[in-house]
């Protein structure tokens, strides 16, 4: 329970599905990589609630130096899945 119990009610705001014993700690700051060992960069992928049905999570993987460059477009990209905007991004 401790520290958990602050969790669940503060990402239930967000995240109302949430039930309690779905977190488990870890710790944080791991950037995804998608692509393996000896395979060609892969570009990076994000995923708003289309792709994975949890309403206001957005998934940024594999963010690297291309991400770095490009990340006033992903900011807006974030923005509109956030917003749920019909704009282009």
């Amino acid at each position: 329970a401790g520290r958990a119990s602050h969790f669940y009610p503060a990402i239930q705001t967000y995240f109302p599905g949430l039930k309690r014993g779905e977190l488990q700690p870890a710790y944080s700051g791991v950037r995804p990589k998608i692509s393996g060992p000896g395979q060609p960069a892969a570009d990076f992928m994000i995923q708003g609630p289309a792709v994975h049905g949890a309403q206001g999570l957005i998934n940024l993987f594999g963010m690297e130096s291309p991400g770095l460059t490009s990340c006033l477009a992903i900011a807006e990209e974030v923005e509109r899945l956030v917003l749920g905007s019909s704009r282009a991004a």
